[in-house]
């Protein structure tokens, strides 16, 4: 199993939003995980935001050309399961034999 990490780059593979759908297929880059009730600076808009304390699960803040719930471009807020991590070591044995060192 793989874990995600800010700074990992990740694709997004699933959404249960409207606009969230829109993001599925786009690579992002994974900046924090926000805890239900959290602040942190949106590396975005440089605004702090704040995932209410009521939600139910935290969410990765991620950046790059997606959109927001809210219409905001270039962060979003997704769910570790609808995210799928961009690394070499996460490749299939056999596409590893193709690559070139």
């Amino acid at each position: 199993m793989f874990q995600l990490r800010p700074g990992t780059m990740a694709m997004i593979i699933g959404a249960r939003t409207l606009v969230g759908q829109a993001n599925i297929g786009k690579s992002v880059e994974l900046f924090a995980l926000c805890q239900p009730g959290e602040r942190l600076l949106n590396p975005v808009n440089g605004v702090m935001t704040e995932l209410p304390a009521d939600a139910p699960r935290p969410l990765w803040l991620v950046t790059g050309a997606v959109c927001a719930n809210d219409g905001q471009r270039g962060f979003a807020f997704v769910r570790a399961e609808h995210l799928m991590p961009l690394l070499p070591d996460t490749l299939p044995e056999d596409a590893r034999l193709f690559e070139v060192s």
